[in-house]
Protein backbone atom coordinates (compact mmCIF):
# COMPACT_ATOMS: atom_id res chain seq x y z
CA UNK A 1 0.00 0.00 0.00
CA UNK A 2 1.26 3.49 -0.91
CA UNK A 3 0.77 6.70 1.06
CA UNK A 4 -1.79 7.96 -1.45
CA UNK A 5 -3.78 4.72 -1.26
CA UNK A 6 -3.77 5.03 2.53
CA UNK A 7 -4.88 8.67 2.37
CA UNK A 8 -7.61 7.84 -0.17
CA UNK A 9 -8.85 5.03 2.07
CA UNK A 10 -8.83 7.31 5.11
CA UNK A 11 -10.65 10.14 3.30
CA UNK A 12 -13.33 7.73 2.04
CA UNK A 13 -13.82 6.40 5.58
CA UNK A 14 -14.41 10.00 6.76
CA UNK A 15 -16.02 11.35 3.59
CA UNK A 16 -18.58 13.48 5.46
CA UNK A 17 -15.82 15.39 7.27
CA UNK A 18 -13.80 15.88 4.10
CA UNK A 19 -16.87 16.90 2.10
CA UNK A 20 -17.39 19.66 4.68
CA UNK A 21 -13.69 20.58 4.37
CA UNK A 22 -13.90 20.81 0.57
CA UNK A 23 -17.15 22.82 0.48
CA UNK A 24 -16.00 25.36 3.04
CA UNK A 25 -12.55 25.57 1.44
CA UNK A 26 -14.26 26.68 -1.78
CA UNK A 27 -16.35 29.23 0.15
CA UNK A 28 -13.25 30.43 2.01
CA UNK A 29 -11.27 30.77 -1.22
CA UNK A 30 -14.07 32.74 -2.88
CA UNK A 31 -14.40 35.03 0.12
CA UNK A 32 -10.61 35.53 0.26
CA UNK A 33 -10.41 36.90 -3.29
CA UNK A 34 -13.61 38.92 -3.07
CA UNK A 35 -12.10 41.85 -1.08
CA UNK A 36 -9.61 42.42 -3.89
CA UNK A 37 -12.44 42.71 -6.40
CA UNK A 38 -14.26 45.14 -4.06
CA UNK A 39 -11.01 47.15 -3.85
CA UNK A 40 -11.00 47.38 -7.64
CA UNK A 41 -14.54 48.76 -7.61
CA UNK A 42 -13.47 51.34 -4.98
CA UNK A 43 -10.55 52.54 -7.11
CA UNK A 44 -12.52 52.61 -10.35
CA UNK A 45 -15.28 54.62 -8.64
CA UNK A 46 -12.68 57.15 -7.42
CA UNK A 47 -10.98 57.42 -10.84
CA UNK A 48 -14.33 57.80 -12.65
CA UNK A 49 -15.47 60.35 -10.01
CA UNK A 50 -18.55 58.24 -9.16
CA UNK A 51 -17.48 57.93 -5.52
CA UNK A 52 -20.00 58.95 -2.83
CA UNK A 53 -20.99 58.22 0.75
CA UNK A 54 -23.63 55.77 -0.47
CA UNK A 55 -21.02 53.93 -2.59
CA UNK A 56 -18.58 53.90 0.35
CA UNK A 57 -21.25 52.51 2.69
CA UNK A 58 -22.29 49.86 0.14
CA UNK A 59 -18.77 48.65 -0.60
CA UNK A 60 -17.76 48.76 3.09
CA UNK A 61 -20.77 46.59 3.96
CA UNK A 62 -19.78 44.08 1.27
CA UNK A 63 -16.22 44.15 2.59
CA UNK A 64 -17.24 43.44 6.19
CA UNK A 65 -19.66 40.68 5.14
CA UNK A 66 -16.98 38.98 3.05
CA UNK A 67 -14.47 39.12 5.93
CA UNK A 68 -16.95 37.52 8.37
CA UNK A 69 -17.88 34.79 5.88
CA UNK A 70 -14.20 34.13 5.09
CA UNK A 71 -13.39 33.80 8.80
CA UNK A 72 -16.27 31.38 9.47
CA UNK A 73 -15.54 29.26 6.41
CA UNK A 74 -11.82 29.17 7.20
CA UNK A 75 -12.53 28.15 10.80
CA UNK A 76 -14.86 25.30 9.79
CA UNK A 77 -12.65 23.69 7.17
CA UNK A 78 -9.50 24.08 9.31
CA UNK A 79 -11.22 22.48 12.31
CA UNK A 80 -12.47 19.42 10.42
CA UNK A 81 -9.17 19.04 8.60
CA UNK A 82 -6.95 19.06 11.69
CA UNK A 83 -9.19 16.83 13.83
CA UNK A 84 -8.71 14.37 10.97
CA UNK A 85 -4.96 14.72 11.41
CA UNK A 86 -5.10 13.84 15.10
CA UNK A 87 -7.56 11.03 14.42
CA UNK A 88 -5.16 9.48 11.90
CA UNK A 89 -2.29 9.64 14.41
CA UNK A 90 -4.51 7.97 17.00
CA UNK A 91 -5.43 5.26 14.48
CA UNK A 92 -1.81 4.54 13.54
CA UNK A 93 -0.65 4.41 17.17
CA UNK A 94 -3.43 1.97 18.03
CA UNK A 95 -2.56 -0.21 15.01
CA UNK A 96 1.13 -0.21 15.92
CA UNK A 97 0.49 -1.05 19.57
CA UNK A 98 -1.91 -3.87 18.60
CA UNK A 99 0.76 -5.17 16.19
CA UNK A 100 3.50 -4.99 18.85
CA UNK A 101 1.34 -6.97 21.28
CA UNK A 102 0.67 -9.72 18.73
CA UNK A 103 4.23 -10.19 17.51
CA UNK A 104 6.53 -12.97 18.67
CA UNK A 105 10.25 -12.86 19.39
CA UNK A 106 11.55 -12.97 15.75
CA UNK A 107 9.85 -9.63 15.06
CA UNK A 108 11.81 -7.99 17.88
CA UNK A 109 15.02 -9.53 16.60
CA UNK A 110 14.52 -7.53 13.40
CA UNK A 111 13.47 -4.19 14.91
CA UNK A 112 15.28 -2.55 17.82
CA UNK A 113 13.16 -0.94 20.52
CA UNK A 114 14.42 2.58 19.80
CA UNK A 115 13.58 2.14 16.12
CA UNK A 116 10.03 1.04 16.94
CA UNK A 117 9.59 4.01 19.29
CA UNK A 118 10.73 6.43 16.57
CA UNK A 119 8.31 4.95 14.05
CA UNK A 120 5.45 4.99 16.55
CA UNK A 121 6.09 8.60 17.59
CA UNK A 122 8.00 10.80 15.14
CA UNK A 123 6.92 9.00 11.95
CA UNK A 124 3.31 8.98 13.10
CA UNK A 125 3.55 12.72 13.82
CA UNK A 126 4.86 13.27 10.29
CA UNK A 127 1.87 11.31 8.97
CA UNK A 128 -0.42 13.56 11.01
CA UNK A 129 1.30 16.61 9.55
CA UNK A 130 0.85 15.14 6.06
CA UNK A 131 -2.89 14.71 6.56
CA UNK A 132 -3.32 18.06 8.32
CA UNK A 133 -0.88 20.65 6.99
CA UNK A 134 -0.23 18.59 3.84
CA UNK A 135 -3.89 18.47 2.76
CA UNK A 136 -4.28 22.12 3.73
CA UNK A 137 -1.41 23.15 1.44
CA UNK A 138 -2.74 20.85 -1.29
CA UNK A 139 -6.13 22.55 -1.19
CA UNK A 140 -4.54 25.99 -0.95
CA UNK A 141 -2.24 25.20 -3.84
CA UNK A 142 -5.13 24.01 -5.98
CA UNK A 143 -8.51 25.46 -4.96
CA UNK A 144 -7.32 28.87 -3.77
CA UNK A 145 -4.78 29.19 -6.59
CA UNK A 146 -7.48 28.32 -9.11
CA UNK A 147 -9.73 31.06 -7.71
CA UNK A 148 -6.94 33.66 -7.82
CA UNK A 149 -5.80 32.79 -11.34
CA UNK A 150 -9.45 32.68 -12.46
CA UNK A 151 -10.10 36.15 -11.06
CA UNK A 152 -6.94 37.44 -12.75
CA UNK A 153 -7.91 36.01 -16.11
CA UNK A 154 -11.66 36.71 -16.02
CA UNK A 155 -11.92 40.05 -14.24
CA UNK A 156 -8.68 41.65 -15.49
CA UNK A 157 -6.98 40.17 -18.55
CA UNK A 158 -6.13 36.66 -19.64
CA UNK A 159 -3.19 38.00 -21.72
CA UNK A 160 -1.71 39.71 -18.68
CA UNK A 161 -2.25 36.53 -16.63
CA UNK A 162 -0.25 34.47 -19.12
CA UNK A 163 2.58 37.05 -19.08
CA UNK A 164 2.71 37.03 -15.26
CA UNK A 165 2.75 33.24 -15.08
CA UNK A 166 5.53 32.72 -17.65
CA UNK A 167 8.26 32.11 -15.00
CA UNK A 168 6.14 29.55 -13.12
CA UNK A 169 7.27 26.44 -15.10
CA UNK A 170 10.83 27.14 -13.89
CA UNK A 171 9.56 27.11 -10.29
CA UNK A 172 7.58 23.90 -10.85
CA UNK A 173 10.63 22.15 -12.35
CA UNK A 174 12.88 22.85 -9.36
CA UNK A 175 10.15 22.17 -6.80
CA UNK A 176 9.69 18.63 -8.07
CA UNK A 177 13.40 18.08 -8.75
CA UNK A 178 14.42 19.01 -5.21
CA UNK A 179 11.31 17.45 -3.71
CA UNK A 180 12.36 14.02 -4.99
CA UNK A 181 15.58 14.38 -2.98
CA UNK A 182 13.68 15.07 0.24
CA UNK A 183 12.29 11.51 0.42
CA UNK A 184 15.72 9.90 0.39
CA UNK A 185 17.34 12.39 2.76
CA UNK A 186 14.41 12.36 5.20
CA UNK A 187 14.43 8.54 5.33
CA UNK A 188 18.14 8.63 6.16
CA UNK A 189 17.49 11.26 8.84
CA UNK A 190 14.72 9.20 10.45
CA UNK A 191 16.91 6.08 10.40
CA UNK A 192 19.61 8.09 12.18
CA UNK A 193 17.07 9.19 14.81
CA UNK A 194 16.01 5.55 15.26
CA UNK A 195 19.60 4.48 15.87
CA UNK A 196 20.14 7.33 18.32
CA UNK A 197 16.98 6.45 20.28
CA UNK A 198 18.01 2.79 20.40
CA UNK A 199 21.43 3.88 21.70
CA UNK A 200 19.78 5.99 24.43
CA UNK A 201 17.66 3.06 25.62
CA UNK A 202 20.63 0.71 25.71
CA UNK A 203 22.78 3.19 27.63
CA UNK A 204 20.02 3.84 30.18
CA UNK A 205 19.42 0.10 30.62
CA UNK A 206 23.14 -0.59 31.00
CA UNK A 207 24.01 2.49 33.04
CA UNK A 208 25.28 0.46 35.99
CA UNK A 209 27.62 -1.52 33.76
CA UNK A 210 28.91 1.66 32.09
CA UNK A 211 29.68 3.19 35.49
CA UNK A 212 31.13 -0.02 36.93
CA UNK A 213 33.67 -0.22 34.10
CA UNK A 214 34.38 3.52 34.10
CA UNK A 215 33.25 3.94 30.50
CA UNK A 216 31.34 7.22 30.92
CA UNK A 217 33.83 9.14 28.78
CA UNK A 218 34.00 6.72 25.86
CA UNK A 219 30.23 6.14 25.97
CA UNK A 220 29.62 9.90 25.86
CA UNK A 221 32.03 10.23 22.93
CA UNK A 222 30.32 7.43 20.98
CA UNK A 223 26.90 8.93 21.67
CA UNK A 224 28.15 12.34 20.49
CA UNK A 225 29.11 10.67 17.22
CA UNK A 226 25.51 9.37 16.93
CA UNK A 227 23.99 12.79 17.68
CA UNK A 228 26.39 14.46 15.22
CA UNK A 229 25.41 11.97 12.51
CA UNK A 230 21.73 12.63 13.25
CA UNK A 231 22.30 16.40 13.13
CA UNK A 232 24.16 16.11 9.80
CA UNK A 233 21.35 14.06 8.25
CA UNK A 234 18.71 16.55 9.39
CA UNK A 235 20.89 19.43 8.17
CA UNK A 236 20.87 17.86 4.72
CA UNK A 237 17.06 17.84 4.79
CA UNK A 238 17.02 21.46 5.99
CA UNK A 239 19.46 22.46 3.24
CA UNK A 240 17.06 21.15 0.59
CA UNK A 241 14.10 22.82 2.33
CA UNK A 242 15.93 26.16 2.40
CA UNK A 243 16.24 26.19 -1.40
CA UNK A 244 12.51 26.65 -1.98
CA UNK A 245 11.72 30.08 -0.49
CA UNK A 246 14.54 32.04 -2.21
CA UNK A 247 13.60 30.51 -5.56
CA UNK A 248 9.92 31.35 -5.03
CA UNK A 249 10.84 34.95 -4.11
CA UNK A 250 12.96 35.39 -7.27
CA UNK A 251 10.31 33.88 -9.56
CA UNK A 252 7.55 36.03 -8.06
CA UNK A 253 9.71 39.15 -8.39
CA UNK A 254 10.12 38.41 -12.10
CA UNK A 255 6.36 37.89 -12.36
CA UNK A 256 5.73 41.25 -10.69
CA UNK A 257 8.03 43.07 -13.13
CA UNK A 258 6.48 41.36 -16.17
CA UNK A 259 2.93 41.99 -14.98
CA UNK A 260 3.70 45.65 -14.20
CA UNK A 261 5.16 46.23 -17.67
CA UNK A 262 2.33 44.36 -19.35
CA UNK A 263 -0.29 46.11 -17.22
CA UNK A 264 1.13 49.57 -17.98
CA UNK A 265 0.92 48.81 -21.69
CA UNK A 266 -2.71 47.57 -21.43
CA UNK A 267 -3.70 50.72 -19.47
CA UNK A 268 -2.12 52.89 -22.14
CA UNK A 269 -4.18 51.03 -24.72
CA UNK A 270 -7.26 51.53 -22.49
CA UNK A 271 -7.84 47.74 -22.38
CA UNK A 272 -7.88 47.62 -18.56
CA UNK A 273 -8.64 50.19 -15.89
CA UNK A 274 -6.32 51.47 -13.16
CA UNK A 275 -8.46 49.62 -10.60
CA UNK A 276 -8.05 46.40 -12.59
CA UNK A 277 -4.28 46.91 -12.69
CA UNK A 278 -4.11 47.48 -8.92
CA UNK A 279 -6.32 44.44 -8.24
CA UNK A 280 -4.11 42.35 -10.55
CA UNK A 281 -1.04 43.26 -8.51
CA UNK A 282 -2.89 42.29 -5.32
CA UNK A 283 -3.95 39.00 -6.92
CA UNK A 284 -0.33 38.38 -7.82
CA UNK A 285 0.73 38.89 -4.19
CA UNK A 286 -1.97 36.37 -3.23
CA UNK A 287 -0.23 33.79 -5.39
CA UNK A 288 2.79 33.96 -3.08
CA UNK A 289 1.19 31.79 -0.37
CA UNK A 290 0.00 29.04 -2.78
CA UNK A 291 3.43 29.01 -4.42
CA UNK A 292 5.19 28.69 -1.06
CA UNK A 293 2.60 26.08 -0.13
CA UNK A 294 3.46 24.16 -3.31
CA UNK A 295 7.06 23.93 -2.16
CA UNK A 296 5.95 22.93 1.34
CA UNK A 297 3.50 20.45 -0.15
CA UNK A 298 6.18 18.57 -2.06
CA UNK A 299 8.42 18.61 1.01
CA UNK A 300 5.67 17.44 3.40
CA UNK A 301 4.39 14.78 1.01
CA UNK A 302 7.86 13.37 0.44
CA UNK A 303 8.46 13.23 4.19
CA UNK A 304 5.02 11.62 4.55
CA UNK A 305 5.93 9.02 1.91
CA UNK A 306 9.15 8.19 3.79
CA UNK A 307 7.39 7.98 7.18
CA UNK A 308 4.50 5.93 5.84
CA UNK A 309 6.94 3.50 4.25
CA UNK A 310 8.65 3.06 7.62
CA UNK A 311 5.34 2.60 9.46
CA UNK A 312 3.98 0.21 6.84
CA UNK A 313 7.21 -1.82 6.98
CA UNK A 314 6.51 -2.50 10.65
CA UNK A 315 2.80 -3.23 10.16
CA UNK A 316 3.46 -5.55 7.21
CA UNK A 317 6.27 -7.48 8.92
CA UNK A 318 5.19 -10.63 10.70
CA UNK A 319 7.01 -12.85 13.16
CA UNK A 320 7.01 -16.00 11.01
CA UNK A 321 5.04 -17.87 13.69
CA UNK A 322 2.64 -20.54 12.52
CA UNK A 323 -0.94 -19.34 12.12
CA UNK A 324 -3.03 -20.05 15.20
CA UNK A 325 -5.60 -22.82 15.03
CA UNK A 326 -9.34 -22.77 15.62
CA UNK A 327 -9.73 -25.46 18.29
CA UNK A 328 -10.60 -24.45 21.83
CA UNK A 329 -8.46 -25.67 24.74
CA UNK A 330 -10.35 -26.14 28.00
CA UNK A 331 -7.59 -27.99 29.89
CA UNK A 332 -4.23 -29.62 29.30
CA UNK A 333 -4.07 -33.34 30.08
CA UNK A 334 -0.76 -34.16 28.38
CA UNK A 335 2.10 -32.36 26.64
CA UNK A 336 4.25 -34.47 24.31
CA UNK A 337 7.45 -33.90 22.35
CA UNK A 338 8.17 -36.60 19.77
CA UNK A 339 11.64 -36.61 18.14
CA UNK A 340 11.53 -32.82 18.43
CA UNK A 341 14.18 -30.61 16.81
CA UNK A 342 14.46 -26.84 16.99
CA UNK A 343 16.73 -24.05 15.82
CA UNK A 344 16.37 -20.29 16.06
CA UNK A 345 15.37 -18.52 12.81
CA UNK A 346 18.78 -16.89 12.27
CA UNK A 347 20.82 -19.88 13.47
CA UNK A 348 22.17 -22.77 11.38
CA UNK A 349 22.67 -25.32 14.15
CA UNK A 350 20.03 -27.21 16.10
CA UNK A 351 19.52 -25.87 19.62
CA UNK A 352 17.28 -28.82 20.53
CA UNK A 353 17.53 -32.23 18.93
CA UNK A 354 15.59 -35.49 19.15
CA UNK A 355 13.71 -34.46 22.30
CA UNK A 356 11.20 -37.10 23.45
CA UNK A 357 9.16 -36.50 26.59
CA UNK A 358 5.62 -36.60 27.92
CA UNK A 359 4.25 -34.43 30.72
CA UNK A 360 0.99 -35.31 32.42
CA UNK A 361 -1.40 -33.04 34.25
CA UNK A 362 -0.40 -32.38 37.87
CA UNK A 363 3.23 -33.46 37.49
CA UNK A 364 6.30 -31.58 38.71
CA UNK A 365 8.97 -31.65 36.01
CA UNK A 366 12.56 -30.44 36.36
CA UNK A 367 14.92 -29.43 33.56
CA UNK A 368 18.64 -29.21 34.41
CA UNK A 369 21.95 -29.15 32.63
CA UNK A 370 25.01 -27.05 31.89
CA UNK A 371 24.69 -23.42 30.87
CA UNK A 372 23.74 -23.33 27.18
CA UNK A 373 22.39 -26.89 27.14
CA UNK A 374 18.96 -25.75 25.86
CA UNK A 375 16.86 -25.64 29.04
CA UNK A 376 15.35 -22.19 28.49
CA UNK A 377 14.90 -22.90 24.79
CA UNK A 378 12.92 -26.04 25.64
CA UNK A 379 10.69 -24.11 28.03
CA UNK A 380 10.02 -21.51 25.31
CA UNK A 381 8.50 -24.19 23.10
CA UNK A 382 5.49 -24.38 25.42
CA UNK A 383 4.70 -20.70 24.82
CA UNK A 384 5.35 -20.74 21.04
CA UNK A 385 7.67 -17.72 21.07
CA UNK A 386 9.52 -18.81 17.91
CA UNK A 387 8.41 -20.69 14.78
CA UNK A 388 8.87 -24.44 15.04
CA UNK A 389 11.65 -25.88 12.91
CA UNK A 390 10.21 -29.30 12.11
CA UNK A 391 7.85 -31.08 14.47
CA UNK A 392 5.34 -29.35 16.76
CA UNK A 393 4.66 -30.18 20.44
CA UNK A 394 1.42 -32.06 21.03
CA UNK A 395 -1.19 -31.04 23.59
CA UNK A 396 -3.78 -33.71 24.37
CA UNK A 397 -2.55 -35.52 21.24
CA UNK A 398 -3.16 -32.53 18.92
CA UNK A 399 -0.61 -30.08 17.53
CA UNK A 400 -0.11 -27.07 19.76
CA UNK A 401 -0.66 -24.81 16.72
CA UNK A 402 -4.14 -26.28 16.18
CA UNK A 403 -5.42 -24.43 19.24
CA UNK A 404 -6.40 -20.80 19.64
CA UNK A 405 -3.46 -18.74 20.93
CA UNK A 406 -5.55 -17.07 23.64
CA UNK A 407 -6.75 -20.44 24.95
CA UNK A 408 -3.17 -21.73 25.07
CA UNK A 409 -1.81 -18.68 26.91
CA UNK A 410 -4.66 -18.85 29.40
CA UNK A 411 -3.35 -22.26 30.49
CA UNK A 412 0.15 -20.94 31.18
CA UNK A 413 1.80 -18.68 33.75
CA UNK A 414 5.49 -18.02 33.26
CA UNK A 415 8.28 -16.51 35.32
CA UNK A 416 11.18 -15.95 32.87
CA UNK A 417 14.85 -15.39 33.67
CA UNK A 418 14.48 -11.69 32.83
CA UNK A 419 12.18 -10.23 35.48
CA UNK A 420 9.96 -7.79 33.63
CA UNK A 421 8.60 -5.21 36.06
CA UNK A 422 6.83 -1.98 35.17
CA UNK A 423 7.73 1.39 36.68
CA UNK A 424 4.59 1.42 38.80
CA UNK A 425 3.67 0.30 42.29
CA UNK A 426 3.92 -3.23 43.66
CA UNK A 427 0.12 -3.40 43.59
CA UNK A 428 -0.10 -2.42 39.92
CA UNK A 429 2.61 -4.92 38.96
CA UNK A 430 0.71 -7.68 40.77
CA UNK A 431 -2.60 -6.76 39.12
CA UNK A 432 -1.21 -7.87 35.77
CA UNK A 433 -1.77 -11.38 37.14
CA UNK A 434 -5.39 -10.67 38.12
CA UNK A 435 -6.72 -7.16 37.54
CA UNK A 436 -9.68 -7.73 39.87
CA UNK A 437 -7.71 -9.13 42.82
CA UNK A 438 -8.41 -7.75 46.28
CA UNK A 439 -5.67 -6.62 48.65
CA UNK A 440 -6.18 -9.81 50.61
CA UNK A 441 -5.57 -11.87 47.50
CA UNK A 442 -2.52 -9.81 46.60
CA UNK A 443 -0.99 -10.33 50.03
CA UNK A 444 -1.74 -14.06 49.82
CA UNK A 445 0.20 -14.29 46.55
CA UNK A 446 3.09 -12.36 48.14
CA UNK A 447 2.98 -14.76 51.08
CA UNK A 448 3.27 -17.74 48.73
CA UNK A 449 6.30 -16.05 47.18
CA UNK A 450 7.73 -15.37 50.67
CA UNK A 451 7.70 -11.61 50.02
CA UNK A 452 4.73 -10.42 52.08
CA UNK A 453 6.61 -9.37 55.23
CA UNK A 454 9.11 -7.26 53.30
CA UNK A 455 6.32 -5.49 51.38
CA UNK A 456 4.35 -4.77 54.55
CA UNK A 457 7.50 -3.33 56.14
CA UNK A 458 7.85 -0.79 53.30
CA UNK A 459 6.48 2.73 54.12
CA UNK A 460 3.88 2.62 51.31
CA UNK A 461 3.30 -1.14 51.42
CA UNK A 462 1.57 -2.34 48.25
CA UNK A 463 1.68 1.20 46.86
CA UNK A 464 5.50 1.31 46.96
CA UNK A 465 6.89 2.33 43.55
CA UNK A 466 9.42 -0.15 42.18
CA UNK A 467 11.11 2.31 39.80
CA UNK A 468 12.14 1.80 36.19
CA UNK A 469 12.27 -1.97 35.59
CA UNK A 470 12.17 -2.53 39.35
CA UNK A 471 15.40 -0.64 39.99
CA UNK A 472 14.51 -0.01 43.66
CA UNK A 473 14.23 -3.76 44.37
CA UNK A 474 16.99 -6.31 44.83
CA UNK A 475 17.37 -9.27 42.48
CA UNK A 476 15.68 -11.63 44.93
CA UNK A 477 12.80 -9.20 45.51
CA UNK A 478 12.25 -8.86 41.77
CA UNK A 479 12.10 -12.64 41.42
CA UNK A 480 9.61 -13.05 44.24
CA UNK A 481 7.40 -10.23 42.94
CA UNK A 482 7.40 -11.91 39.52
CA UNK A 483 6.52 -15.21 41.20
CA UNK A 484 3.65 -13.62 43.15
CA UNK A 485 2.27 -12.14 39.93
CA UNK A 486 2.38 -15.56 38.26
CA UNK A 487 0.65 -17.18 41.27
CA UNK A 488 -2.18 -14.64 40.97
CA UNK A 489 -2.83 -15.72 37.40
CA UNK A 490 -3.92 -19.10 38.78
CA UNK A 491 -3.11 -20.96 35.55
CA UNK A 492 -3.02 -24.78 35.58
CA UNK A 493 0.56 -24.83 34.19
CA UNK A 494 3.36 -22.85 35.86
CA UNK A 495 6.69 -22.37 34.05
CA UNK A 496 9.63 -21.32 36.24
CA UNK A 497 12.77 -20.49 34.27
CA UNK A 498 15.52 -20.35 36.89
CA UNK A 499 13.09 -18.19 38.85
CA UNK A 500 14.62 -18.92 42.28
CA UNK A 501 18.28 -18.29 41.48
CA UNK A 502 18.47 -14.99 43.42
CA UNK A 503 17.00 -16.30 46.70
CA UNK A 504 18.76 -18.31 49.37
CA UNK A 505 18.21 -22.06 49.79
CA UNK A 506 15.95 -21.61 52.83
CA UNK A 507 13.62 -19.17 51.04
CA UNK A 508 13.67 -21.38 47.97
CA UNK A 509 12.56 -24.40 49.98
CA UNK A 510 9.78 -22.37 51.58
CA UNK A 511 8.50 -21.16 48.20
CA UNK A 512 8.57 -24.68 46.75
CA UNK A 513 6.61 -25.90 49.78
CA UNK A 514 4.12 -23.03 49.37
CA UNK A 515 3.37 -24.13 45.81
CA UNK A 516 1.32 -26.97 47.28
CA UNK A 517 -1.16 -24.36 48.52
CA UNK A 518 -1.98 -23.20 45.00
CA UNK A 519 -5.52 -24.26 44.02
CA UNK A 520 -6.18 -26.90 41.40
CA UNK A 521 -4.08 -29.70 39.98
CA UNK A 522 -0.98 -27.64 39.17
CA UNK A 523 1.49 -28.79 36.52
CA UNK A 524 4.87 -27.32 37.42
CA UNK A 525 7.82 -27.08 35.01
CA UNK A 526 11.07 -25.87 36.61
CA UNK A 527 14.35 -24.93 34.95
CA UNK A 528 17.00 -24.63 37.64
CA UNK A 529 20.69 -24.88 38.42
CA UNK A 530 20.04 -25.63 42.10
CA UNK A 531 19.02 -29.28 42.37
CA UNK A 532 17.40 -28.77 45.77
CA UNK A 533 14.47 -27.10 43.96
CA UNK A 534 13.48 -30.33 42.18
CA UNK A 535 14.08 -33.10 44.70
CA UNK A 536 10.29 -33.73 44.80
CA UNK A 537 9.89 -33.69 41.00
CA UNK A 538 8.00 -36.56 39.36
CA UNK A 539 10.53 -36.56 36.55
CA UNK A 540 13.80 -34.75 35.87
CA UNK A 541 15.38 -34.27 32.43
CA UNK A 542 19.10 -33.57 32.07
CA UNK A 543 20.00 -31.73 28.86
CA UNK A 544 23.34 -31.47 27.09
CA UNK A 545 23.85 -29.76 23.73
CA UNK A 546 20.09 -29.65 23.22
CA UNK A 547 19.50 -33.37 23.78
CA UNK A 548 18.13 -35.24 26.78
CA UNK A 549 20.99 -37.34 28.12
CA UNK A 550 19.44 -38.45 31.42
CA UNK A 551 15.93 -38.74 32.83
CA UNK A 552 14.37 -40.04 36.01
CA UNK A 553 13.53 -39.05 39.60
CA UNK A 554 15.95 -37.34 41.95
CA UNK A 555 16.55 -40.59 43.84
CA UNK A 556 17.31 -42.58 40.71
CA UNK A 557 19.55 -39.95 39.14
CA UNK A 558 21.79 -39.50 42.18
CA UNK A 559 22.39 -43.24 42.08
CA UNK A 560 23.40 -43.15 38.40
CA UNK A 561 26.79 -41.90 37.27
CA UNK A 562 26.57 -38.84 35.11
CA UNK A 563 26.18 -35.06 35.17
CA UNK A 564 23.31 -35.05 37.70
CA UNK A 565 25.16 -37.17 40.25
CA UNK A 566 28.34 -35.11 39.86
CA UNK A 567 26.42 -31.86 40.26
CA UNK A 568 24.50 -33.15 43.26
CA UNK A 569 27.68 -34.21 45.06
CA UNK A 570 29.31 -30.87 44.22
CA UNK A 571 26.37 -28.87 45.58
CA UNK A 572 26.15 -31.04 48.69
CA UNK A 573 29.83 -30.51 49.38
CA UNK A 574 29.42 -26.76 48.88
CA UNK A 575 26.48 -26.58 51.29
CA UNK A 576 28.38 -28.63 53.93
CA UNK A 577 31.33 -26.23 53.60
CA UNK A 578 29.07 -23.21 54.04
CA UNK A 579 27.47 -24.76 57.12
CA UNK A 580 30.90 -25.16 58.68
Amino acid sequence: MTLFQQLRKYVLEHKLNYTIVFIFMIISSAMSVAPTYILRLFIDAIVSKDFSVAVLTQYSSYFLLVIVLAYLADFIWSYYLFIGSYDLQKSFREKLMAHFLKMGAPFYHRFRTGDLLTRASEDVQVMGMTVGYGLMTLLNSSVFLAFVVGMMAITVSWQLTIIALLPMPILAYYIFKWGSQVDKKFTEAQDAVSQMNAEVLEIVDGLRVVRAFGLEGSTTKKFQEKTTATKDKNNEVSEIDSRFNPLITIVLAISFVLSFLGGAYLISQQKITVGAMVSFQVYLTMIVWPMISAGDLVNVMQQGVASFRRIYEVLSTGDLLEKEGTQTLAEVETITFEDFDFKYPEDTRLTLQQVDLTIKKGQIIGFVGKTGSGKTTLLRQFTHRYPYSSSVPLINGEKLTDYKTFDLRKQLAQVPQEHILFSRSIRENLLFGDENASDEKLLKSLQLASFDQEVLAMPQGLDTLVGEKGVSLSGGQKQRLSLARAFLRNSPILLLDDALSAVDAKTEAKIIENLKELPGDLTLLIVTHRLSAITKADQIFVLEDGAIVQRGTHESLIQTSGWYQDQYLHQQLKEDTLDV
